[in-house]
């Protein structure tokens, strides 16, 4: 608790508060020489809000109250009074003031409440350690004058019976009845029977109450047994990534798509060349085969209608196709993977002379393998 804090002087810190109510009906603005008498958090209120307003009509003595209702009562009660400063002293006189109560609500905030009888008002003061000169009473709230906030017995009539009141309150609430904390748990039983619901539905938990649905049936298992076969059916489709098909006949012959001329040249190679052919023979041969080289090939040809009928020469032309097909693969497969190879040591940062070296280091192993 804070100790040292001097009653709140009504004489002294109300003739200023109310010198400035007036102003109100004048401008939309509170006067400067009102924030500084007032607590930091309606300091806050009255600037943040009134820095809001476009018309002039509008009114910030509400503010001074946290209700809404009161704040329309006391700009009444305001617009009501006569606020003439004394001729000798030039100050509003205040006249008779009610007994001053007081109320901790916590450690830091100690409260202030002072009754004006003639003015219809009460003054609901902070004390604000933090204030120049060491701490001070600010005016927290300024209320129309209430008969149920004059007589709250929860108001002290002095700051060290305030703190006894606020002392016994907390050791009250820490040593309250545990049936009365635990009082809002008493639903849980409701929860409970939620959760038992479980219990009742068919085939979803071990409880021992009976189903309230059928048994299973012959139409059940048949159903079960249908489920298996439809399942079962997908052991029969064939992967997307598997190229191998096991319903293609692997010694179907189809139609031919190479050349004549690499038929006619494995057919050499196997039935065998003479090995003394003309000179003029040689040449056209060489002529012939340049020429189908360099010929591109744009979509698969048939083969003639004669040679189709040869069972042998469809089965050489099949090996030729598959065999030029395979090739083909095996050596597009090793350039690529060659130039994805350089392009990897070429990100890490090796020469080409240090990668030519690897490459060339690998080629004789595996030659050394092969012998």
């Amino acid at each position: 608790m804070v100790d040292l804090i001097a009653a709140p002087d009504p004489h002294q810190l109300l003739p200023p508060v109310l010198a400035c109510l007036p102003t109100a009906f004048a401008s939309n603005l509170p006067p400067p020489a009102l924030l500084d008498l007032v607590s930091p958090i309606l300091r806050q209120r009255l600037q943040l809000i009134t820095s809001t307003y476009t018309s002039s009509s509008e009114n910030w003595l509400r503010l001074l109250c946290w209700d809404q209702e009161k704040g329309k009562r006391l700009k009444d009660v305001v617009e009501g009074g006569t606020y003439e400063p004394h001729p000798s002293s030039g100050e509003i006189e205040i006249g008779d003031v009610g007994s001053t109560k007081y109320k901790r609500l916590d450690q830091d905030t100690l409260r202030a409440q002072i009754v004006l009888p003639e003015w219809n008002l009460i003054a609901v003061y902070l004390w604000c350690a933090g204030s120049e000169g060491g701490g001070g009473w600010k005016l927290a709230e300024l209320l129309p004058w209430d008969s149920d906030l004059e007589r709250d017995p929860s108001w002290s009539h002095s700051i060290a019976a305030a703190n006894d009141n606020s002392r016994d309150h907390t050791v009250s609430e820490a040593i309250r009845d545990p049936d009365a904390v635990e009082q809002p748990t008493v639903g849980e039983d409701d929860d409970d029977d939620y959760w038992a619901q479980y219990d009742k539905t068919p085939g979803r938990t071990p409880a021992q109450n009976s189903s309230p649905t059928p048994n299973g049936s012959a139409a059940d298992r048949r159903t079960s047994h249908s489920d298996r076969e439809y399942y079962a059916q997908y052991c029969k489709v064939q992967p997307v990534m598997d190229s191998h098909d096991l319903s293609e006949v692997p010694n179907q012959i189809g139609s031919s798509s190479v050349q004549g001329d690499i038929l006619e040249s494995i057919m050499r190679q196997q039935l065998g060349k003479k090995e003394e052919q003309g000179p003029m023979q040689r040449e056209t041969q060489g002529m012939q085969t340049g020429v189908a080289e360099n010929m591109p090939v744009n979509h698969p040809q048939p083969s003639p209608p004669l040679r189709a009928t040869s069972g042998a020469v469809a089965r050489l032309e099949e090996g030729a196709g598959q065999q030029s097909a395979s090739e083909i693969g095996i050596r597009q497969h090793i350039s690529t993977t060659m130039k994805s190879l350089y392009r990897l040591a070429s990100s890490a940062g090796l020469e080409r002379e240090e990668f030519n070296c690897i490459i060339q280091r690998e080629l004789e192993t595996n030659s050394i393998l092969d012998d």
